[in-house]
């Protein structure tokens, strides 16, 4: 669950951080959280990360079947978390000859805090025809002409400011659109590994982008009144490099349940959908 921080600028916006840094430190079976983990929230787990550990789990399970590709990750998050040890476990649900459905389960101490479900789909060779297109999207290409939101305030990732302020630990360019600066949704770009030592790939950064498709779809002219429960990438391609761009496509709510929707981009266009499902905050 993610609130939309405020932006600030960033003399370096594509700066990296410091070598060995990620998100969690594997122990073991145990990946250890690091401070910059938490969430808008507070000292609880970010959602987000939910995401990243259950795209790494189909990486592992690619690289025994090159062919599989990931067409819909869901990401569901059960209850807010602390940044203790957690493990990740993977079950295969289905293995099929074009379909293979794997569920990965993320929990602690205390039992799951969120699962992640992954279907994958054999490629073949494309068919003939014009499709449906997706709505343009008139986004500049990311970078600091854009603006840009903090990557941690001191260059060492720590998620909050002297006054404890929550500060993203990513970079993000913020896209006009018709009813405001920032309306026309988000560039993201991730700093810090998902696991200290291992490479982000695109999509582990995809997967964790996607969960703010939901600030994107789910806020007014007054703010960011929900909070997601879970979210949905739908993929039609390979996502490619370094950026995730985040177009809102739409948002329906009554009585304090709310869905919203957007497209995901790399930089060579359109990659797929994102559905997320969201409820107040009191």
């Amino acid at each position: 669950m993610t609130a939309e921080p405020a932006v600030t600028p960033d003399p370096s916006p594509l700066a990296s951080p410091e070598a060995g840094e990620g998100f969690f430190r594997a122990d073991g079976d145990d990946l250890i959280p690091a401070e910059y983990s938490a969430s808008p929230w507070g000292q609880v787990l970010h959602g987000r990360l939910i995401g990243g550990l259950t795209a790494r789990a189909v990486a592992q399970a690619r690289a025994e079947d090159p062919d599989l590709a990931c067409a819909r990750l869901t990401i569901d998050m059960f209850r807010s978390a602390p940044l203790a040890p957690l493990r990740t476990s993977v079950r295969a649900i289905r293995s099929g000859r074009r379909i293979a459905v794997l569920e990965v389960t993320v929990e602690q101490d205390q039992g799951p805090i969120g699962q992640g479900k992954v279907v994958l789909l054999r490629r073949s060779e494309q068919p003939e025809g014009t499709f449906r297109p997706v709505p343009g999207w008139a986004a500049p290409a990311p970078g600091p002409a854009l603006g840009s939101l903090p990557s941690g305030t001191d260059g060492k990732g720590l998620g909050r400011d002297a006054s404890r302020r929550w500060i993203a630990p990513w970079q993000a360019w913020a896209v006009s659109g018709p009813s405001g600066p920032r309306s026309g949704g988000v560039w993201i770009r991730d700093v810090y590994p998902l696991i200290a030592g291992e490479e982000l790939t695109p999509l582990v950064r995809l997967a964790m982008a996607a969960d703010l498709a939901s600030p994107q779809t789910n806020s007014s002219e007054r703010g960011l009144p929900f909070i997601n429960a879970d979210y949905t990438a739908y993929l039609g391609r390979e996502p490619q490099g370094e950026f995730v761009g985040i177009q809102p496509y739409g948002h329906i709510s009554e009585r304090g349940v709310g869905v919203g929707q957007a497209v995901v981009h790399d930089e060579r266009g359109p990659v797929g959908f994102i559905a997320t499902a969201a409820v107040v905050n009191r």
